[in-house]
């Protein structure tokens, strides 16, 4: 995570961050979290950031002061969004009602 380039740098958190969930690894979640909270103050990515956020939430961080309006902005479109699919009666809720082919 210390890598020079910034690029590097995101891309290594956001690969750490499904990892750091392993009973053996959640010991470093404080180190990463803050690694994330720098992530926050540079990227525009959504997806970066909509995955740093959850990611810290989900460590029972504060993310209020970490979010943007437009962090903000995302995550109450999500939540409209889910909630007009959640009326419709074809939607599972993300998973699909088929088996696959295979």
């Amino acid at each position: 995570m210390g890598h020079d380039d910034a690029d590097v740098r995101r891309t290594a958190l956001v690969a750490a961050i499904p990892l750091i969930e392993h009973p053996l690894l959640t010991q470093h979640q404080a180190e990463l979290a803050d690694h994330a909270r720098r992530l926050l103050a540079t990227c525009t990515d959504r997806q970066h950031r909509d995955f740093v956020l959850d990611a810290l939430r989900t460590w029972g961080h504060d993310i209020s002061g970490l979010e943007n309006e437009s962090d903000i902005v995302a995550r109450e479109n999500y939540t409209r969004l889910r909630a007009a699919r959640a009326w419709d009666g074809n939607w599972t809720g993300g998973s699909y009602s088929d088996d696959p082919p295979f």
